[in-house]
Formats: C-alpha cells, structure tokens, sequence
C-alpha cells in the first residue's frame, strides 16, 4: 500500500503542529551524557530541558552565552544563522542540532573546516526522526517522522 505524504507537513517551518519541537530524547540523552549543559537557547516554557533557558520571548540572542555549556536547538528555519553567527562570538560551548544543510552560509563561515568546530552527521531512522510535541507527548510513530538529514555542530570558543 502507498503511502501518501501531505504536502508542507515535512518542514519545521511550513507545519502549524510542529511550531515548539522538543529534541527526540536518544538524541539528547546521548548530548546530555556527553555534555554537562547549562543552558538550552532555545525551548519554551513547555519543553525546555535545562533548568536554565531561553524562549522566544526571552530570546537567547540578546543575551551574554560566554562561559556556558549551550544545548542550541533553534527552529530549522531562516533565523539558524543567528544563532549559529551568536555562539561564534561567544566564548564556552555550544551544540546545535540543524538541519544538515551544508550549502548554507552560516555552514561555510562558521562550521565547515573550522579548528573549533566538530560535525557529526547523524544516520536517518528507518520512518525518519521522532521529534516530540511541545507539551510532552510522543508523535504518531505509524507516520513518517522528519527525514532530511540532521547534524550534531560543536562549537568550542576558549
């Protein structure tokens, strides 16, 4: 049986359900084993998964990120690059899950070949990744989950 996808329901920045995502968890259980993290940059009061956090409205790109250990997973759309262009004038570490999308700006000027930056290209799941809703619950695991390529970007600035 064929499967129909929906038009605009595969893109963080074209689904209405998809406005907060919360970080599918063997993802972050495995950067927060890795990390001691002391700041997602960017949650909402729903979904953050550090005591400390920014919001939309309490946006992380008006604050101080020197020394902190960021956790930075910004919606996958046009605004990634400030994020990524903040933690780069930053002085800590900072771990972004993007889009693994290397014909951008943002990953030539300040990932691709850079001594302080390590990449880490994550293998997609048979139905895609599993990215959870804003208030806790699981996605539909019989439906596709997002399956365009993913990337883990540290960033260390001493």
């Amino acid at each position: 049986m064929k499967q129909v996808i929906k038009k605009n329901t595969l893109s963080f920045s074209c689904s209405k359900k998809m406005k907060y995502l919360r970080t599918p968890l063997d993802i972050w259980e495995q950067l927060s084993n890795e990390f001691n993290f002391t700041c997602d940059m960017c949650a909402s009061d729903e979904n953050h998964l550090l005591d400390k956090y920014y919001t939309k409205d309490n946006s992380a790109l008006l604050k101080d990120w020197n020394n902190e250990i960021g956790y930075v997973h910004p919606l996958f759309d046009s605004k990634i690059g400030k994020f990524v262009e903040k933690a780069s004038k930053s002085k800590g570490i900072f771990v972004f899950l993007l889009p693994a999308s290397t014909h951008t700006k943002y990953f030539h000027d300040y990932f691709y070949k850079k001594e302080n930056v390590e990449i880490r290209f994550l293998k997609k799941p048979l139905k895609g990744f599993r990215f959870g809703n804003d208030d806790g619950t699981i996605d539909d695991m019989e439906g596709i989950g997002y399956i365009k390529p993913l990337m883990i970007c540290i960033m260390k600035n001493e």
